[in-house]
């Protein structure tokens, strides 16, 4: 199938699996819900009357009997000469929608792709020949952009509301990949699986042109944890139960009001939104769940004897949690490094590590000695191991020794030895300091700027922070093995403090590796309801607030 336009004869290839060197490129096969709603009789209608009905008439999109293929007239690769050894052969693959790594927005549905492309708002690689979409070949704008697709890149990082086609090994952080519709190439597994349809088509194999899905692999992590206060009181007093705390859906706002319950920055309060149920539980516990690795900062320690709290600041926590976390939530690892973690002694330290064991989570950060502490928490991710280490830096706890429970601090010492330990049995080594003291503030400090140089010197990959109790600072930064992704703290996630909607807001982090390679780093803003359940929050509207708090202070590459 094929139609005319700026990209010469475009296409979509029966049989998208295969690369011309020989490798496979594998990618999800289609869904029994996508076959049901394609009828055999499909070749004679146009994509958009089957998956939008009536409307705006829809861009061209006409299915035409195949015929050979010709380059584009602009593009970068020349047509291969008829004596070149080996004959070359085009390539077909997936091909990433790609733009700013702080666009607000998740995903493009199919129709608003078809109808960017169809209006030459969408950059795409001078290299490609042909593009498909689904079942059908797409017209392309005569005024389609193109640059070479080494330079696409730093064209939408460096260009706001920018949107551009991305050969998928050409993915790097520092752009963000959207969904189409609900397939992502980068995101999680359930959304892997997901029949991907737009296609693209070189004249020869390149190396940016391979993907293989078994090679992606997402890492998703939460913020500060300790269900006590509020959090138990929902769950228990309130008899709403464990699993309705990470069952939220999404919300939106119908205002602000003041708090007052602090002073403020002016004197009079805190605004806290007024917050709407949108009757779609379950979406939060979706998201974070459909992980291959989950992380989390467990601040609090787990006693048999628990009791609820109101107005403390010494906590402990229901061991049910640990099972509804694991069970619900996906969570794989935590690490316990924090300045409440001894709240209930070194009794309340090992029954947390118990708990955690029965549960199957991982634990670093905090251990019955401080060998035990510093040992990392590893993962092993279809033959991928991620290691996670912990350590705290703000006063508190009771650091662990040779013989006694407690917490791991930190020091460069422990630091790096920990580090170094984690470096030899893992591929990918994650670091998650509480730090950033004094509190409630989204900037990096002089002091994280030297840590996080540290970590990354002692042989740390990347950074996932916490306990200011706001969302602040990320930062992409280049490595001596790719880009390596730190964050200060991602906000409150079972924490019960109302007062503020800083306090009240966070981002979940997702971050994708292909192989061992960080290719995506996206955030997903939610907010506490009840002072006891997250629920997520449209990105590009109420959302958009705690993304800006912590793009706005961000260093992104």
């Amino acid at each position: 199938m094929e139609v005319e336009g700026q990209l010469g004869r475009v296409r979509r290839r029966a049989k998208p699996d295969r690369v011309s060197d020989g490798q496979p490129v594998r990618v999800p096969h289609r869904s029994a819900s996508f076959r049901a709603s394609l009828p055999r009789a499909l070749a004679s209608v146009a994509l958009t009357a089957i998956v939008y009905g009536c409307g705006t008439p829809p861009p061209t999109v006409t299915p035409r009997p195949s015929v050979a293929m010709t380059p584009t007239p602009w593009a970068s690769t020349a047509t291969p000469s008829p004596t070149a050894t080996p004959t070359p052969r085009p390539t077909t693959f997936p091909i990433a929608v790609v733009v700013r790594y702080d666009d607000p927005n998740p995903a493009i549905s199919p129709y608003d792709l078809v109808a960017a492309l169809a209006a030459g708002k969408i950059t795409v690689p001078c290299e490609v020949t042909e593009i498909g979409f689904g079942p059908a070949a797409l017209t392309i704008a005569a005024a389609t952009p193109c640059l070479p697709a080494a330079a696409i890149t730093a064209k939408v990082h460096d260009t706001a509301g920018s949107m551009a086609l991305l050969p998928p090994g050409l993915v790097t952080p520092s752009v963000k990949v959207l969904a189409v519709g609900n397939a992502d190439l980068f995101g999680g597994p359930s959304h892997r699986g997901d029949y991907y349809q737009l296609f693209a088509t070189v004249p020869d194999y390149a190396v940016w042109t391979g993907y293989d899905v078994s090679g992606v692999r997402t890492l998703i992590s939460t913020g500060d944890t300790c269900p006590d206060t509020g959090v138990s009181y929902m769950a228990v007093g309130q008899k709403k139960g464990w699993p309705w705390v990470l069952d939220g859906g999404t919300v939106h706002y119908r205002g602000l009001k003041m708090d007052t319950t602090y002073s403020g920055p002016s004197g009079n309060g805190w605004p806290v939104p007024i917050i709407v149920r949108n009757g779609d539980s379950g979406k939060l516990g979706a998201l974070i769940s459909d992980n291959d690795v989950s992380a989390n900062d467990f601040e609090c320690p787990m006693i048999s004897n628990w009791v609820q709290h109101s107005g403390v600041m010494v906590f402990n926590v229901d061991p049910k949690v640990a099972t509804t976390l694991s069970q619900q939530g996906g969570l794989k690892a935590v690490t316990l490094g924090s300045n409440h973690i001894t709240d209930q002694g070194q009794s309340g330290v090992l029954q947390t590590l118990s708990y955690l064991d029965a549960a199957g989570i991982k634990h670093t950060g905090a251990g019955a000695t401080l060998a035990d502490a510093l040992a990392p928490a590893v993962v092993d991710v279809r033959g991928i191991k991620f290691a996670f280490v912990g350590w705290d830096d703000i006063s508190g706890s009771a650091a662990a020794t040779a013989t006694r429970p407690g917490v791991a601090p930190l020091t460069d010492e422990n630091v790096c030895s920990s580090i170094k330990a984690a470096r030899a049995v893992a591929d990918i080594v994650i670091a998650m300091p509480q730090w950033g003291w004094p509190e409630y503030h989204a900037t990096i400090t002089k002091t994280q700027e030297t840590q996080r140089a540290f970590f990354y010197s002692c042989g740390a990959d990347d950074i996932l922070g916490s306990g200011t109790h706001w969302a602040s600072w990320a930062s992409i930064l280049p490595g001596a093995n790719g880009p390596q992704f730190a964050i200060g703290s991602h906000g409150n996630f079972l924490f019960t403090q109302t007062w503020s909607r800083q306090t009240m807001e966070g981002v979940i982090v997702e971050a994708t590796f292909y192989g061992t390679k960080l290719v995506q780093f996206r955030l997903h803003p939610y907010v506490v309801v009840q002072g006891a359940q997250p629920n997520l929050l449209d990105p590009t509207t109420d959302g958009a607030y705690v993304l800006n708090q912590v793009w706005s202070v961000s260093d992104v590459r």
